[in-house]
C-alpha cells in the first residue's frame, strides 16, 4: 500500500516538473526582460540585475564551451563587456516581443549572434554548393 502512494506521487511529481510544450527551457525570454529591467527603486533590483547577468553570461558560455568542443572559435570579441551581452540581450527582446515566451537562452543565442555575428565560412576549393 506505501508503495502504491509513492509510486502516485512520484508520477504527480513528475508530470508537474516536466516542461511544458510552449517553452523549451526553464527560463523564458518574457521573465528574462523581466529580471534585466527591473525599475533601480525596486527592492529586488541587485537580486533581479545579478540574475541577469547571471544568466546572460552562463548560456553565453554554454554558446561558447559547444563551439569550442566543436573545434570552432567564439564569434563574440574577447573584449565585448557582460554588459554589453545584457544590453544587446535586452535589446532584441525589446524588439521581439513575440518570441518572448521561447526559452530564455535560445533567444540570448539569437540576440548575440545578431550582435556579433559569426564571419561566413570560406569554401575551401574543390568544394562546390548544392542547390536545392
Amino acid at each position: 500500500m506505501m508503495i502504491g502512494r509513492a509510486s502516485g506521487l512520484i508520477l504527480v511529481a513528475a508530470a508537474g516538473l516536466s516542461p511544458g510544450s510552449a517553452q523549451a527551457g526553464f527560463y523564458s525570454g518574457e521573465a528574462l526582460l523581466e529580471s534585466c529591467t527591473v525599475d533601480r527603486t525596486d527592492k529586488a533590483f541587485f537580486e533581479k540585475s545579478y540574475e541577469c547577468v547571471g544568466y546572460v553570461a552562463g548560456a553565453v558560455d554554454a554558446f561558447n564551451t559547444t563551439r569550442e568542443v566543436n573545434g570552432l572559435k567564439s564569434c563574440i570579441p574577447a573584449d565585448v563587456t557582460l554588459n554589453q551581452l545584457k544590453g544587446a540581450t535586452v535589446d532584441y527582446l525589446r524588439a521581439n516581443p513575440d518570441k518572448r515566451a521561447q526559452s530564455a537562452s535560445a533567444l540570448v543565442f539569437t540576440a548575440t549572434r545578431q550582435a556579433w555575428p559569426c564571419p561566413k565560412a570560406k569554401a575551401r576549393p574543390g568544394t562546390k554548393k548544392k542547390r536545392n
